[in-house]
């Protein structure tokens, strides 16, 4: 029995080890990385990049605060006319990348735009006041797309408010303020950071929307130094950099928390919800419409609009290809990974210990880590590997490197934890009995997981896939680095069109991307409906 259990750890152990080496590799490049390109980073621009960073992180954090606490806290705990509708359009801005925001709102409020051109024909605006392309367009953009991370994990977290706390605050005269600020967000506060972590990592990742913009940050500066300078070491220790600010920021709050519980009861009564009326209600309306205007309504439009104007000019043999490519490369990686994933989640589940429990936590990671980074980790890794088979087998030409397998393990390497969080949670609403009693009639392990286990856990694995497969189609920065040559997919075509002032033409692209975004939303509502 032990050498069964050895068996599953160490295999996972063996994974996972695998997966961490492109992160290491930048550790190992980054070492006495002070060259003249870093040098001249430190004494002209670095500290601009690293505030512009900062500056991003705290006001989007912010803002997607804002949007998505107040939306979860507003649908949940009061009723009014439309609710039910508010709550599902809410969630949608998901499903728009937030690069493809991006490239819409410079097209609508660029300074040749129409809307611009008409403000100034009135004496609206000028040239020197409205510009679009800045720091503050990206906080307002990255928020809007951002934030439904936000309102859907602390939605979730509000439905589960235990009303056995909730009514003697009521009772004891709490009024709706002091409700929300003094038990429902403490409650809630697990949920409110890790989905605040995931808004701040996105950031941290961006490069479509910041580079557009003309934003310096330091997932731009890591992309020019690798390939705008040819520098892998600047590159490499910026790297580290950029993996130790959602590190610490992530240290900070473990440690403030300092041992303390968030946990309530399970529901014992449905707390009634409270009516909205007057002046309230339609201030309601107008917050909830803001993110749902700006957020999906008017880019969806924009979408759609231009892509019925240029179907005929992009539809060809280049654009299904394109389509082909993504579609291949993000069924595969999603395969791999829930896969992957699954086979992790179940040595932790029948050899479970204090040991194990970090394994998990390890191996997701690289979803902590920007994009940019892995892939530099990972051509950093691949490089290396090929030099030492061409010496070692006298090859002529690279085997990892710029392949295919290279984007599959980048995109592994990142989105591990996204596979791994569906299948703990598939596995928690089984009991460990049950394996158990698998086993005590005869069947073995992988048996057991096969015959028993894995269909009960099904749907949720395939909705884990579809997660995955999203993740990895609307993945820029990734996909930048670790593309073969001339290897183009839907979200890299999008960004080459914008880069070229392309931006309608690039629609069509965008469109695709959307509509597959929209999957996962439309099976969860009715998965949902299933389970009511």
């Amino acid at each position: 029995m032990r050498s069964i259990f050895n068996r599953y750890i160490l295999s996972s152990s063996f994974i996972i080890f695998i997966l961490l080496l492109p992160i290491l590799s930048i550790a190992i490049y980054s070492y006495g990385g002070e060259s003249d390109t870093l040098k001249h980073l430190s004494e002209t621009v670095l500290w601009g990049y690293i505030f512009n960073t900062f500056k991003l992180i705290f006001f989007v954090s912010l803002l997607s605060l804002l949007f998505g606490v107040m939306s979860a806290y507003i649908t949940v705990f009061y009723t009014f006319r439309f609710v039910s509708l508010f709550s599902i359009l809410l969630a949608l801005p998901f499903v728009i990348p937030t690069y493809i925001l991006g490239y819409i709102y410079s097209d609508i409020l660029g300074f040749f735009a129409p809307l611009h051109l008409l403000l100034m024909k009135f004496s609206i605006v000028d040239k020197s006041y409205f510009d679009v392309l800045q720091l503050n367009s990206v906080v307002i953009i990255l928020s809007l797309g951002l934030y439904p991370y936000i309102y859907l994990i602390v939605k979730s977290s509000f439905l589960k408010s235990s009303s056995a706390l909730l009514h003697p605050a009521l009772s004891l005269g709490k009024s709706s303020f002091g409700l929300f600020f003094e038990v429902i967000l403490p409650l809630s506060r697990v949920a409110i950071v890790g989905s605040l972590s995931l808004v701040i990592m996105e950031v941290v990742n961006e490069y479509g929307t910041v580079s557009y913009y003309g934003v310096d940050t330091l997932s731009t500066a890591i992309y020019t130094s690798w390939f705008g300078l040819n520098d892998p070491k600047s590159s490499a220790y910026l790297s580290i950099f950029a993996m130790s600010i959602i590190f610490v920021l992530l240290g900070i709050e473990k440690y403030s928390r300092n041992g303390s519980s968030y946990k309530s009861e399970a529901i014992s009564k449905e707390l009634k919800k409270k009516e909205l009326k007057g002046f309230t209600k339609l201030f309601v309306y107008l917050f909830l419409s803001f993110p749902i205007l700006f957020g999906f309504l008017i880019p969806f439009i924009w979408i759609l609009f231009y892509s019925l104007k240029y179907a005929t000019k992009v539809i060809d043999d280049a654009f299904l290809e394109v389509i082909l490519h993504s579609f291949i490369s993000s069924s595969i990686s999603a395969f791999i990974i829930m896969f992957l994933a699954f086979f992790i989640a179940y040595s932790v589940r029948i050899h479970n210990n204090n040991a194990t429990k970090y394994l998990t936590k390890i191996a997701g990671i690289g979803y902590s880590i920007p994009g940019v980074v892995i892939g530099i980790g990972v051509i950093s890794l691949l490089g290396d590997l090929d030099n030492f088979l061409i010496k070692l087998f006298s090859l002529d030409e690279l085997i990892l490197s710029g392949t295919l397998f290279a984007i599959f393990f980048g995109y592994v390497v990142r989105f591990l934890a996204v596979g791994l969080n569906m299948s703990e949670s598939s596995f928690e609403r089984i009991s460990i009995n049950i394996n158990k009693a698998s086993r005590n009639l005869g069947l073995s392990y992988w048996q057991t997981l096969l015959r028993v286990e894995y269909p009960l856990m099904k749907k949720s694995l395939l909705f884990g896939f579809l997660l995955v497969f999203v993740d990895i189609i609307k993945e820029l920065p990734l996909t930048l680095v670790l593309r073969p040559f001339n290897y183009e997919t839907l979200s890299t075509k999008t960004y080459e069109y914008a880069a070229n002032s392309m931006i309608k033409e690039s629609s069509l692209y965008a469109l695709i991307i959307v509509i597959l975004c929209f999957i996962p939303i439309i099976i969860t509502h009715a998965h949902n409906k299933e389970e009511k």
